[in-house]
């Protein structure tokens, strides 16, 4: 498989790689999840394998062998050789064809499964690309024009599946996400804390994958001295400007801010698709 025209940011992402993060190494891995499991799980792959994720316009691809692959995640109306296709079901390609992944309609992550394994290293057990430091994936970056990804067919009895319709997920510009309290968030005055909670914060056109940030009625930095503490994927850190950021796959493992707040592990697949705009209110778990 070649690529035969640009995406604005393709990458190979796995579910991630785990037990680095006491080195300074971030878990990476799909920004949704559950769109990467989805199209493994379509063509009969291991949910693990590694799947290729677009950022808004995923490009087009030429086939130079005959596959079986899936497309998930945002609504793109992906097109094989000029006819549009379905998302989330199976479809066979031959040699010759060429796979476009348009622009989303809803969403911003498109996630392309192909029957088997690539052929690539892993690098510290995964093949997640982390860009900042250009390791994994494809030679630690993202994929241009010329590029040719190979793979290792894998053996499944997979022909044609379609993806049950009721668990295909609907990405709306508007989210609601059920937070728990973070270690700092005792610290917020209640001013902060009915902001926190009581509208939607807007996501800033700044976000990408290290960390989704929000911009609406600013929240009051604790004042006090932090010593900088560990972070995960899903904290939401309150820095000086007042402005909440979500750390996501590629973000920082210590940090200095506040962490007010954590996405509830489950949801936190959803916010891999929202994009500029977007409107994402929080709940607090212990208000349910």
């Amino acid at each position: 498989m070649c690529s035969s025209d640009l995406g604005f940011q393709t990458t190979i992402q796995d579910l991630g790689r785990f037990g680095f993060r006491k080195l300074g190494i971030p878990t990476s891995g799909a920004a949704d999840s559950k769109s990467l499991m989805d199209a493994n799980s379509i063509v009969g792959n291991p949910k693990t394998n590694p799947v290729l994720e677009h950022t808004f316009y995923g490009g087009i691809y030429r086939f130079n062998t005959s596959s079986i692959i899936s497309i998930t995640g945002a609504k793109c109306n992906p097109t094989i050789n000029g006819r549009v296709v379905s998302q989330y079901v199976s479809i066979e390609v031959k040699i010759g064809d060429e796979i476009e992944i348009n622009h989303p309609e809803r969403g911003c992550r498109v996630y392309m499964a192909v029957q088997g394994v690539f052929d690539l290293p892993k690098v510290m057990e995964s093949y997640s690309t982390y860009l900042p430091a250009k390791f994994g994936g494809y030679n630690g970056k993202v994929l241009e024009i010329g590029d040719t990804l190979e793979w290792k067919t894998q053996l499944s009895d997979v022909k044609s599946t379609e993806f049950p319709k009721e668990n295909i997920p609907y990405f709306s510009s508007k989210i609601a996400i059920t937070i728990e309290n973070g270690p700092e968030y005792n610290k917020l005055d209640d001013q902060s804390v009915k902001r926190l909670f009581s509208g939607s914060f807007v996501v800033d056109s700044q976000s990408n994958r290290m960390g989704i940030r929000l911009t609406g009625e600013k929240l009051i930095s604790p004042n006090f001295e932090m010593v900088s503490s560990p972070v995960i994927p899903g904290v939401i850190q309150l820095p000086p400007s007042g402005n909440p950021i979500i750390l996501m796959n590629d973000g920082q493992t210590i940090g200095g801010y506040p962490r007010i707040g954590i996405v509830n592990e489950p949801e936190l697949w959803r916010l891999g698709q929202v994009k500029t705009g977007d409107r994402i209110k929080l709940v607090s778990n212990h208000l349910l």
